[in-house]
Formats: structure tokens, sequence, C-alpha cells
């Protein structure tokens, strides 16, 4: 571990000791052993999001765990998360999950893949590594997948509250998420939006529910990659492949699409599982 990593941590140490009080940015720096200025910029390079975003995200983490942990009101919460109203955490929170406070804490589900979790030595080698991920060829058949779409400027968190909504989705129709494998496809359409499709696999596309896309996956080989449950990492793993691994390997993406692929008992962030990224290659 370098000067910078180990700043970094000793910062982040410090931090998550006072996520229920104000954190000064003089105190973070001072700890890490940097000025104001340097820190902030280094922070961003070395973590790949800001300071305050990640402050914010741990909050918001912990404040949506004591919704469904504790009975401590709302308001209460709120305050000690740094919001200084209930309509200041309200709207900070569904900004961040989809869904309002009291709305998380009726439903009383953990939305595991939204969890910021602490900054660690091992999260912060992820974030980094630049070693190859586990990687296979493989021939997959022809299949149909229908689900909820997300299109326009994705971003990681736009698509992480979009699988909330579609377990929601599989529940209402009275199918259990944790009983079936997932698939995150994303691509272009044929005006160049991106979009992506959180969905399942469907044996016939008739009478696809309302609001619910479909797509027809071709047969076609795949460079099938292995990355560590660690979901706010996924972006980064996809860089590492794009950038080094598929070239390193000889291999050209083909077609216009990529496929993520989540086995029947996946559970966001839980380290004991993996998950696949498929990419359609010649």
């Amino acid at each position: 571990m370098n000067q910078y990593d180990g700043s970094i941590l000793s910062a982040i140490e410090y931090i998550e000791n006072r996520l229920d009080h104000e954190i000064p940015l003089d105190e973070i720096a001072r700890v890490a052993a940097f000025s104001k200025f340097h820190f902030t910029r280094i922070f961003k390079a070395v973590t790949k999001e800001n300071l305050n975003d990640y402050i914010r995200k741990r909050r918001l983490t912990l404040a949506a765990r004591a919704l469904i942990e504790t009975d401590m009101p709302i308001q209460q919460i709120g305050f000690t998360y740094g919001y200084s109203s209930q309509e200041a955490f309200t709207r900070a929170f569904k900004q961040y999950t989809g869904i309002s406070p009291q709305s998380y804490r009726n439903k009383g589900v953990h939305y595991h893949n939204l969890y910021k979790e602490a900054l660690s030595e091992s999260l912060l080698y992820l974030k980094k590594r630049q070693v190859p991920y586990e990687a296979s060829i493989i021939q997959k058949p022809s299949f149909m997948i229908g689900g909820i779409c997300l299109s326009g400027e994705l971003n990681h968190h736009q698509i992480s509250v979009l699988w909330n909504q579609f377990y929601d989705e599989l529940q209402r129709f009275s199918i259990n998420p944790e009983t079936v494998a997932c698939y995150g496809y994303e691509s272009i359409d044929e005006t160049n939006t991106p979009y992506y499709l959180a969905a399942i696999e469907m044996d016939r596309l008739e009478n696809l529910p309302s609001g619910w896309r479909s797509e027809v996956i071709p047969e076609h080989k795949y460079s099938a990659f292995t990355l560590e449950n660690v979901i706010e990492n996924i972006p980064n793993a996809m860089e590492e492949i794009y950038q080094n691994q598929l070239p390193a390997m000889n291999l050209k993406p083909v077609q216009n699409f990529s496929i993520e692929y989540y086995e029947a008992d996946f559970m966001a962030n839980d380290r004991t599982y993996t998950l696949k990224f498929l990419v359609p290659v010649e």
C-alpha cells in the first residue's frame, strides 16, 4: 500500500467515526496529512468519486439501514445524518433510492445494490486493479429476455434504481426475484440513444406485461468475464475489460450490446457471489 492509499484510508476511518456529526474538511485533510486543496483531488483520483459524494452516500446508506432496522422516527434519522428538516431528508433519500423514507420503511426490504460500503483496503484495491478478470469463451444459443428499460444518458446509480424497480415488478407478477436469473442488457437504439434493460429470460414474448420491453439475443460467441460482487465497481471493471483485457486477448467486440448475468439467488454486494459480464466477440 502506497502513501496516498494509507492517507485515504486514515481519512476514511476518521469519516466513518463521525458520520452522525459534522465532518470538517480541515480535519479530514489534517488526518490525511495533505492540504485541503490537494487532498480532495487525491481522493477523487484514487477512489474515482469526490469526497462529498462519498460522505453523502455513506450517510444515506446508514439512514436506509436505520429505517428498516430501528424504530427511530424518520425526522430523527434525518437529523442524525446531517439533514436540517424531514423535508430535506425525504428529498435527498428519494433522489438516492427512488422512494421516500416512509415507503422504504414500509417495504422493509434493503436495497443492497444502492448501499455504499465503507471504503476499505480491499475495495480500494478493486477500484485500482489492473490485473485480468477471469475470462472464458462460451457459445450461447439464441434466447429471449423481457423487462423494464431505462434510456438516455445512463449512469450507474440510475441503473441500480432501475433494478430495484424491476424486482418490484417481478413481485407484482408473483415472481420471486430470488428464484430467477436476471440479465442486464445494454445497447443503443436506431437514434444512437443508449438504453439499459433489467430483464429475465422469457419462453415467449406474447402478452408481455404493459411497460415491458423485449429483446431477442442472437446465437453468438461471447467472452464471459467473472466480476467480483461489488456493484459500484462494475463500471470500473468494464472499463478495464475494454481498455486492457479484450485487446490483450486479441478479441474484437462485435454486435451492438453487452450483457450482465446475475444467477438466480444473487444478492448484491455479497462477496460470496460473483456476476458475469458477457461481450459478444469474434
